[in-house]
C-alpha cells in the first residue's frame, strides 16, 4: 500500500466526528498535523475527500466511497486488538454481544443483564457492548467477526451447527395474542387466526425472525398475514396495544405485568401457536476466553 495507513486512521477519525479538531484530540494530535496529513491523502489518492465549512466537514462522494470500506477495516482492526489482548488475560477487551430485536425487555432485563453484572463482578475491566439488529444482520457481523456472539429468537429448536456457527438452544416460550381493552368482544371466547385478520395486527418489521415466524403461520393456515403496523420492537409493539392501536402476539412473560394491570387482556386463540427458543450463535474457532466464560455463565444462569 503505497499510502501511509496513519493517512487513513486519520480520515477516519475526521469522518466520524466531521472535525479536525474532534479528531485531533481523539488522537492526541495537533489541528495542523491533522489537516495536513488529510491534505497529503487527497494528493496521493487525487481527489477532493472532504468539503470544508466553518461549521464542520463533511464527505465528498469520493470520502464516502473511501470511508466505506476504511471504516469497515478499522473496525477490524480494533476488534483484533482486543482478540490479542484477550488471549493473555482477562483484565481488559470488550465483548460485542449482537441481540435480536425479536427479544423482548423483560428478556433482557432478567437473562441477560443479570449474567453481566454477575460477570462484571469477577471481571470489572472486561466492557461489554451490546448491538440490538435483525437475524441476518447479525449473522453477518459474526461471519465478519464484527460481534463475538448473537442472541436471537428462532422457531427451530435443534441445536446443529447453525449458518456453520455453533447453536446452542438456552431458553423456550411462547407468545401470546393480546388486545387492549377497546378490543373487549374478543374476550372470554375462543377467537379463531381467521376472524383476527378483521382487526388490525400488530408485528416487528418484515426483516426480522418475528414476521417470519408469524408469516409461515399465517400461511399454514391458509392466510396471508398482513400487518397493519410493523414497529422496531417488542416494547413498542406492546405499547401500541396499551394504546387500543391493534392485536400483538408477545412473549408471555412480557404480557404477563400488563395483564395484571388490566391494561390489555389474553385473546383465547383456538390454533395454538407453536413454541419459539432463544439460541446462542458463536463461532468457536474465533472464541475469546471471556466469550467462553460469559457463555458458560449465561447457560448455567438460564437452566
Amino acid at each position: 500500500m503505497a499510502v501511509s495507513y496513519e493517512y487513513y486512521k486519520i480520515f477516519y477519525y475526521v469522518a466520524k466526528y466531521k472535525s479536525f479538531n474532534k479528531a485531533a484530540a481523539v488522537l492526541s494530535n495537533s489541528q495542523p498535523n491533522i489537516s495536513r496529513s488529510i491534505s497529503n491523502l487527497e494528493a496521493e489518492l487525487n481527489c477532493k475527500l472532504f468539503h470544508r465549512s466553518n461549521k464542520g466537514v463533511t464527505l465528498t462522494e469520493a470520502g464516502k466511497e473511501l470511508y466505506y470500506h476504511v471504516d469497515i477495516a478499522c473496525r477490524h482492526l480494533n476488534i483484533g486488538e482486543d482478540i490479542i489482548r484477550d488471549t493473555t488475560d482477562l483484565k481488559s477487551g470488550t465483548l460485542i454481544i449482537g441481540c435480536s430485536i425479536g427479544l423482548t425487555p423483560t428478556i433482557m432485563r432478567y437473562m441477560i443483564f443479570p449474567v453481566i453484572e454477575e460477570f462484571k463482578k469477577e471481571y470489572p475491566d472486561v466492557k461489554f457492548k451490546i448491538i440490538n439488529d435483525t437475524n441476518p444482520a447479525l449473522m453477518t457481523n459474526l461471519h465478519d467477526r464484527l460481534i463475538d456472539m448473537s442472541i436471537i429468537t428462532t422457531s427451530s429448536g435443534d441445536s446443529p451447527e447453525y449458518n456453520n456457527f455453533c447453536k446452542k438452544i438456552i431458553h423456550s416460550y411462547k407468545d401470546v395474542p393480546i388486545a387492549g381493552m377497546n378490543y373487549k368482544e374478543l374476550a372470554n371466547r375462543k377467537v379463531s387466526i381467521k376472524e383476527l385478520m378483521d382487526y388490525p395486527l400488530i408485528s416487528l418489521w418484515h426483516d426480522t425472525e418475528t414476521y417470519s415466524y408469524y408469516r409461515n403461520f399465517f400461511a399454514e393456515h391458509g392466510l396471508e398475514f398482513n400487518p397493519a403496523i410493523e414497529t422496531t420492537s417488542t416494547g413498542q409493539s406492546l405499547g401500541y396495544v396499551k394504546g387500543n392501536i391493534g392485536l400483538a402476539c408477545i412473549h408471555e412473560r412480557e404480557a404477563e405485568a400488563a395483564i395484571k394491570e388490566n391494561k390489555v387482556f389474553k385473546i383465547d386463540l383456538i390454533e395454538k401457536l407453536p413454541t419459539r427458543y432463544i439460541a446462542l450463535i458463536h463461532d468457536k474457532s474465533a472464541e475469546k476466553k471471556a466469550l467462553s466464560l460469559f457463555i458458560n455463565l449465561l447457560v448455567n444462569y438460564v437452566k
